[in-house]
């Protein structure tokens, strides 16, 4: 289950106050994400949240990844990124 989570994945929250909330991960840590959106979670101040309470929505964008992994990555292409993902899974679910 670890092996599908990776650094600039996408992940959806199915537990919590936050259910249903799309999230990028940040870091990963044995059994729990760090997770970033850009606006409430910004890089700064991640969601510390158990890996069973999460979901995968897709996999990591390789640009996102190496942005987060250089450290080079700000808040307003996090959220860029999400909404980007939202709208296409809408326009998908639409047709």
């Amino acid at each position: 289950m670890m092996n599908e989570f990776q650094v600039g994945g996408y992940v959806n929250s199915i537990a919590g106050h936050d259910s249903g909330k799309c999230y990028v991960i940040f870091q990963i840590d044995h059994e729990y994400l760090y997770l970033v959106d850009g606006k409430i979670r910004t890089l700064d101040h991640p969601k510390k949240k158990k890996i069973k309470h999460v979901t995968m929505l897709a996999g990591a964008d390789p640009e996102i990844k190496e942005k987060i992994l250089n450290h080079s990555i700000k808040n307003e292409e996090i959220k860029r990124t999400i909404k980007m993902l939202l709208n296409r899974k809408s326009s998908k679910e639409a047709k």
